[in-house]
């Protein structure tokens, strides 16, 4: 993974210019989560200049605070789960503890293009954060280890490259990010796309769904913040159909239906036709016949009967490139895939089975820094690019 990017040494440290390594890293993978007393040898001293990845910024708002320029990470699947980067000076550690064992419960979160309307929509991707606050513990080793920051907050990382920041969103959750949709508002049958005074709401708006791979079953999913539910969504994507319904190119809007909702909804309108002017224990048996028939149609698990998208338009972006025709071309190829993967695929196994079986040790995933298959598009016109200085959104 490449950087361009470059940041003033601080004050009373030596800037080295050696290339990153992954030495220090490998060598405390197998230590404990408590705070470190022991001797580590430290590594060399990096430097921040044109070698690391990210920055995030501790203590801040603060008189203490400080930014910290983070290099190579690795993903630690010991109890508990973090996120371990090596830090830009010599014997600087950073750990982010991560809230859930499972990969997949944990959704980075970045923002609709609409919150910097001048910048390339693609550059929002630079900026990862997460909706809840994280344990984040730094240490710097001399001759003992001492821990300058351990406590909870707000995590933001501001990447210098937007394909490092995919393939960390795609380490942490072990699915590939394959591309991203910004979109104007989301709903279903259950969550209206206005409220009873015709305000837009849905299940949440000005946001940016994701679509994913993962690195096991090799399924696609579909996540995106629901920010009037304070909640996050995720749906496999063999659960709909796979033709959208009610497609409105025009107005870039789409209705994904689930996978076997018209038999359902064709089974409500019997019962409602047969228990017309019928007793009450004649609507009581129709509606027996009615989950009967559900069940036997095989319908998906979802609660909902669509899921509705309007998608945002930005002028920069060509036609055929922009979000609405992308969801489309990506859509119809996962589903694809998928179909294919029910005939001939064998799942290999999750490192979560592995974990439960493994008696002894701590196993490490290490990132091989490949990006997944994706087409960011070309803008038309140049746009300024994102301040490597700019704060956090």
């Amino acid at each position: 993974m490449s950087s361009a990017s470059s940041a003033p040494p601080r004050r009373g440290r030596h800037v080295g210019s050696a290339d990153w390594t992954s030495t220090e890293i490998s060598a405390l993978t197998a230590q404990s989560s408590a705070p470190q007393t022991s001797q580590v040898p430290p590594s060399p001293d990096l430097g921040p200049a044109g070698h690391y990845h990210a920055t995030i910024t501790l203590f801040e708002h603060t008189p203490r605070e400080e930014t910290v320029y983070l290099g190579p990470w690795e993903i630690v699947d010991a109890n508990p789960r973090r996120l371990l980067w090596q830090c830009s000076h010599a014997g600087e550690i950073l750990e982010h503890f991560l809230p859930s064992d499972n990969p997949n419960e944990l959704i980075p979160h970045t923002l609709h293009a609409q919150h910097r309307r001048f910048s390339d929509p693609r550059e929002m991707e630079i900026y990862l954060s997460f909706q809840k606050p994280h344990r984040i513990r730094y240490t710097t080793f001399t001759s003992v280890g001492i821990v300058v920051h351990d406590e909870e907050i707000e995590v933001k990382y501001q990447f210098t490259t937007i394909e490092g920041s995919i393939q960390l969103q795609s380490d942490i959750r072990q699915r590939d990010l394959i591309d991203w949709f910004d979109v104007d508002v989301v709903w279903s049958d259950t969550h209206h796309r206005t409220d009873s005074y015709g305000n837009v709401r849905g299940l949440g708006t000005i946001q940016r769904i994701k679509l994913w791979r993962d690195r096991y079953s090799k399924l696609h999913y579909l996540t995106f913040y629901a920010n009037y539910r304070r909640c996050w969504k995720e749906y496999l994507l063999d659960d709909f159909d796979r033709s959208p319904r009610q497609r409105d190119d025009r107005h870039h809007r789409l209705q994904l239906g689930a996978r076997g909702a018209f038999q359902v909804e064709r089974a409500r309108a019997f019962e409602s036709n047969q228990s017309h002017g019928q007793s009450r224990e004649r609507r009581f048996s129709t509606s027996i016949f009615s989950r009967s028939s559900r069940h036997n149609n095989s319908p998906s698990a979802l609660d909902i009967r669509y899921l509705g998208i309007q998608f945002s338009r930005n002028p920069n972006v060509p036609a055929g490139s922009d979000d609405h025709s992308r969801f489309i071309a990506r859509w119809d190829a996962a589903h694809a895939a998928d179909a294919e993967l029910d005939s001939t695929h064998v799942e290999s196994p999750s490192p979560h089975i592995k974990e439960i079986q493994r008696t002894e040790g701590a196993e490490t995933w290490r990132p091989n820094y490949g990006l997944p298959t994706m087409v960011i598009p070309t803008l038309v016109t140049k746009t300024p690019g994102v301040s490597r200085e700019a704060s956090q959104p």
